[in-house]
């Protein structure tokens, strides 16, 4: 499971480069060196389960999302499907997850007022922040047996935040 990333806020001209360069290379480089790395020693077992976590901004980013956060999440979710596309052969299925707002110190990091916090519930239809438990229960499922047959799928996690 690839699971490191950060966020950042900030509209596009308030964006660094330095900014943009470091949320790439975590939210993306970090997939694409776990994945590089996990696939050969899949290989030699005869297969496996690779689970990128992206988000729900990598699908429908909110208005107040920041670009370079949107674009590494997005990033995320085709780089999952290519590849699974290119080592189904190889019997190694790949799948993103998707988690909306999750109580999580990313969510209620210290720049968090409880204003911000209120508008990330209201966007979500349940009302409320996601548990990082019902994250990890879709994870296991796409780790084991049960999902033989899921790759390239997005599962979204998010208490209806994208359905709208």
């Amino acid at each position: 499971m690839n699971n490191a990333g950060i966020a950042i806020r900030g509209a596009i001209e308030e964006t660094s480069e330095d900014e943009w360069d470091r949320i790439m290379a975590i939210n993306m480089k970090g997939v694409f060196l776990g994945t590089k790395y996990a696939i050969p020693a899949m290989r030699r077992v005869g297969g496996g389960s690779i689970i990128n976590i992206s988000s729900g901004a990598g699908i429908a980013p909110a208005p107040d999302t920041s670009a370079a956060y949107a674009a590494t999440k997005g990033g995320v979710r085709l780089f999952t499907k290519a590849t699974a596309v290119q080592h189904a052969k190889d019997h190694i299925r790949c799948n993103s997850v998707h988690p909306g707002p999750i109580d999580t110190p990313m969510v209620r990091g210290p720049q968090t007022d409880a204003a911000r916090l209120a508008a990330l519930q209201e966007r979500v239809p349940m009302g409320r922040l996601g548990s990082a438990e019902e994250v990890a229960y879709g994870v296991l499922y796409l780790a084991s047996d049960e999902a033989s047959f899921v790759t390239g799928s997005e599962l979204v996690i998010d208490g209806g935040r994208t359905a709208q």
